[in-house]
């Protein structure tokens, strides 16, 4: 059974002072409240949860908020409807400037977790404990600079170089220097070297970094700087070391597994049987209980913890809102006015509803829960990727991406007939699109929390999310053989991932381009990697030729006319106005 401990420190670690002071808490003068190096450590267990306040901090910036999985790039964005047109939308790039609050809340994340990290490793040296072994010691360091390399990797890949802080300072300064991107990348090296070189093969708990993510984002760190030296072959060669040894720990899925794929199994959630003969290998990648290595599956590298129990007790962000931010609002979707019948309601899936064939009715899981809509897909994602030869591939299959939907009014007589697109009001379109059953259940067997009674209205789920798992890095190398002119070898890890989606069409050398790579990580990523990151840690013009031809409000709905010539975010203004002892400069393409 999967352990609990891992999440449950980490929310009792932010009591601790390590994350942050009750600011009420912090102006009394009482010792206690005020945290420095000298009494933040008094126990080893202190250690231990200044590192999980580093999991904890993490975990927000990849399943709460969702700006670096591409908020305002290729894949999503807030829906017209709830942006004024697209007026208020990320990717009405008009809106983005040196103070740019998305884009400064991402660096202030990044240095916040460097922060940590530094008081961490400094605090282990200065505060002379005595810990069970020097493994433990050990382990408590390679996590730290695991996340410190990280968020490194993330700065550089997004910023270019910045302000290299390896030590934790308790007083203010004001004479920071940006390092090169080349720098950067070679600190994130560094940290994320040691890391793979100390941490254990595998997770000692669910939910922990082993050296699988560690040479997962080294292999990601080694592409990032072979890109700024123009793909530099020795640079190279150490990606697709690093990727190698990845694979060299974890496997591929690539057959049914787990809770869902049982036909024996007697496990009953809502109502809902845990077998799911339609079920496939990608499918079953997503369903809660399958995605830690000590559930059987070998593919996960680094695996964010949630649990209904945890979260019931303990309360904080041990859950995924991804039903609720993502799924589209079928209740308000209308029919057109010749579709309209007396008895029935104003659309397919807002009214007389059989509760008990759909428990939730217009909120039911076949409607993928409460959706409200924050975020929407780009025609990117729904359509461009899987047009053609594309199409025929299980992570585009019904069970996958649930694309057609019946009429669900019992009074209309298109009951329990598939609705077409040209049957809904114009006005009410954007509120209709598919539905990734990654992030929202395909039954009630997948909201844990409305059988449990903590969450009638199927808002969240309280499955694990990853981080990243084993198939990025096979893309990771295929980008990095490209670089080098193997496009054979490149093809051939694009190719793994299609033959485990049981594609009829393999790609083929001579079309492997940065593009064929971006387009299968959109089919096998898609709100998994860290979109930004990808595409800015590209050579000049990928990121603007991509966010041209695919972001919502340049290419689906055009609100921004504008050219993007910027390869970078903003570099925070505010960062530069505060540094007066030194003069940071500000990137390409910004004021």
């Amino acid at each position: 059974m999967k352990t609990k401990k891992y999440t449950a420190i980490a929310l009792i670690g932010l009591s601790l002072g390590l994350a942050g002071c009750n600011d009420s808490d912090f102006l009394k003068e009482t010792p206690e409240t005020i945290y420095t190096l000298e009494n933040s450590f008094n126990t080893v267990d202190q250690v231990q949860a200044s590192v999980d306040n580093q999991y904890q901090h993490i975990r927000y910036w990849f399943q709460n908020n969702f700006f670096l999985k591409g908020v305002g790039a290729d894949y999503f964005d807030s829906p017209a409807w709830r942006c004024g047109g697209g007026s208020s939308g990320t990717s009405n790039y008009s809106l983005w400037s040196s103070d740019y609050s998305t884009t400064y809340g991402i660096y202030e994340a990044m240095y916040m977790l460097i922060a940590y990290c530094n008081q961490t490793l400094d605090g282990i040296e200065q505060s002379g404990l005595t810990y069970d072994s020097d493994a433990q010691k050990n382990s408590f360091i390679a996590q730290s600079r695991f996340f410190r390399g990280f968020g490194y990797l993330t700065l550089g890949e997004l910023f270019g170089g910045v302000p290299l802080v390896t030590n934790f300072y308790e007083t203010p300064r004001y004479d920071f220097t940006r390092s090169t991107r080349a720098e950067t990348y070679q600190q994130a090296i560094d940290d994320l070297k040691y890391a793979s070189e100390n941490l254990p093969d595998y997770p000692e708990e669910a939910g922990r970094v082993g050296k699988g993510a560690a040479f997962h984002y080294l292999a990601e760190a080694y592409l990032a700087l072979a890109t700024e030296k123009g793909n530099d072959k020795a640079t190279l060669d150490l990606s697709i070391e690093a990727a190698n040894k990845v694979m060299g720990l974890h496997q591929l899925m690539t057959s049914r597994f787990g809770t869902r794929a049982n036909p024996n199994s007697t496990s009953i959630i809502g109502g809902v049987n845990a077998y799911y003969p339609d079920g496939d290998v990608f499918f079953d990648l997503f369903q809660a209980g399958n995605l830690d290595r000590e559930e059987g599956n070998t593919e996960s590298l680094w695996v964010l913890q949630n649990d209904l129990d945890i979260y019931h007790d303990w309360g904080g962000d041990s859950y995924l809102a991804y039903p609720r931010n993502f799924s589209p609002v079928f209740r308000d979707v209308h029919w057109k006015d010749e579709y309209m019948e007396e008895g029935a309601g104003s659309g397919p899936w807002n009214a007389n509803i059989d509760d008990a064939q759909y428990p939730g009715g217009n909120i039911c899981a076949y409607l993928g829960g409460k959706g409200v809509s924050f975020d929407a897909p780009t025609q990117y994602v729904i359509n461009d990727i899987w047009e053609g030869k594309y199409a025929s591939d299980i992570r585009n299959s019904k069970v996958n991406i649930r694309r057609e939907f019946i009429c669900l009014d019992q009074n209309h007589s298109k009951y329990g007939q598939v609705v077409t697109e040209d049957m809904i009001s114009s006005d009410t379109k954007d509120r209709y699109y598919p539905i990734w059953t990654k992030f929202a259940p395909i039954d009630d067997y997948g909201y844990e929390g409305v059988a449990a009674g903590y969450d009638a209205t199927r808002d969240n789920m309280y499955r694990d999310d990853y981080a990243c798992r084993l198939a990025e890095t096979y893309l990771l190398r295929a980008e990095a053989y490209l670089r080098e002119g193997d496009t054979q070898k490149a093809a051939n890890d694009i190719n793994e991932l299609r033959k485990r989606a049981q594609c009829t069409y393999l790609v083929q050398p001579s079309e492997v381009d940065i593009h064929t790579i971006l387009d299968e990580r959109a089919r096998e990523l898609f709100f998994e990697e860290r979109r930004w990151c990808t595409l800015l840690r590209m050579e000049s013009g990928i990121a603007s030729e991509q966010l041209s031809n695919h972001a919502m409000f340049v290419a689906d709905i055009p609100v921004y006319t504008g050219t993007i010539d910027w390869d970078l975010f903003p570099f925070p203004q505010a960062v530069i106005d505060s540094n007066t002892g030194n003069v940071l400069e500000q990137n390409d393409g910004w004021k």
